[in-house]
């Protein structure tokens, strides 16, 4: 964090990139990430259509940002799988039916010395 004068900046928080292994702590960070930055509601859980136009406008704001996150945050080996996603719920859900629980992926254990 910079200061100049009475101005703090925070600058964009680095996201973790997904290479098909250890989807587990991947989505910890993720999710870490997203709570940081708000839209964390949004990924797990998409969007009603409000009826008021400006929140509509606000959470589909919201929802871009964080699909754009999540397409950052995958290895381009990884990227199809959600290529066609519109929506950061869509995108995220992919990535967990695909990958969450799957031994072949997800290695959460620390290897012993």
């Amino acid at each position: 964090m910079a200061t100049n004068g009475n101005v703090v900046s925070i600058s964009q928080p680095e996201i973790p990139v997904f290479k098909g292994e250890c989807y587990e702590l991947w989505s910890i960070k993720m999710k870490t990430m997203f709570r940081s930055q708000d839209p964390w509601d949004l990924v797990e859980n998409g969007y009603p259509d409000p009826d008021e136009e400006a929140r509509l406008k606000e959470n589909k704001k919201k929802d871009s940002k964080s699909l754009f996150f999540i397409q950052q945050a995958v290895h381009e080996s990884i990227f199809s799988k959600i290529a066609a996603t519109t929506t950061a719920k869509e995108a995220w859900t992919t990535l967990q039916l695909a990958f969450q629980g799957s031994s072949n992926h997800d290695e959460t254990s620390i290897p012993s010395s």
